[in-house]
């Protein structure tokens, strides 16, 4: 069995100029588990919120037998971007990132488009379980460059992959036994972030073991640790701890 223990949330756009192009799912009952997710419009092109939008309510819909079949459910999101036409013609290069997480009491299946990240906590840290869809994270896995050297570098933000009428769809599916996941007690706590979010962690991977193992603290400390930055683009987190027994 599992239960939704809590969850800490935020979505927020970088300033008063511009609307937020993220979207997220709150956790979700769905079977005998849990659906959550980020999706980050492609702030490049116009259509972005509707395209994360889009995105974010078909999950919304998903069956507990549709969810175990991550690449359909990704290429019917792509299927489907091709509708935003009729809302706007300038929609036609709409494109979003798409990050979801389904946890049951055996599993954790994640499926992956774009920079989003998904974090597990193992004691006092948080392990990432995604792998970036972005430029700088080829030249890593292609050992031109560490990620040291990286930093200097352009292109940081640069996608690779995206959900998009005109790009290839590239994908990550994972699936870990939550064996490997849960901590002594029992506990399992996921972290969906943007960019916009992880930028910050990243920075300065650390809080408290406190605030760390309990998501609602977790939220309000990177928010206020984002907005006090201040932020650099729009920012969201999905934070969720689930009791499994």
């Amino acid at each position: 069995m599992i239960n939704l223990l809590n969850c800490g949330l935020f979505s927020c756009r970088k300033d008063d100029k511009k609307e937020n192009q993220d979207s997220i799912m709150p956790p979700m009952s769905l079977g005998h588990g849990y659906i959550f997710a980020v999706a980050d419009g492609v702030g490049a092109y116009e259509g972005a919120k509707e395209a994360s939008l889009l995105a974010i309510n078909y999950l919304s819909k998903l069956t507990p037998d549709e969810v175990a079949d991550i690449g359909a459910v990704f290429t019917s999101i792509k299927n489907q971007l091709p509708s935003l036409l009729e809302l706007n013609s300038k929609f036609y290069s709409s494109a979003t990132t798409l990050t979801f997480c389904y946890v049951d009491n055996r599993n954790v299946h994640i499926g992956h488009v774009g920079d989003t990240r998904v974090y597990v906590r193992k004691e006092s840290k948080l392990i990432q379980l995604s792998k970036d869809h972005t430029v700088h994270q080829e030249l890593f896995d292609e050992g031109l460059f560490t990620k040291k050297e990286l930093k200097e570098l352009d292109g940081k933000n640069t996608l690779t992959s995206a959900l998009s009428r005109v790009v290839e769809l590239q994908y990550q599916k994972i699936c870990i036994p939550v064996s490997d996941l849960i901590s002594k007690d029992g506990t399992l706590d996921v972290y969906v972030m943007s960019d916009g979010a992880h930028h910050f962690w990243e920075k300065r991977p650390r809080f408290s073991h406190n605030t760390v193992s309990n998501p609602v603290r977790f939220a309000a400390s990177l928010q206020r640790r984002i907005e006090n930055a201040p932020p650099i683009d729009d920012y969201s987190l999905v934070a969720a701890g689930f009791k499994i027994e």
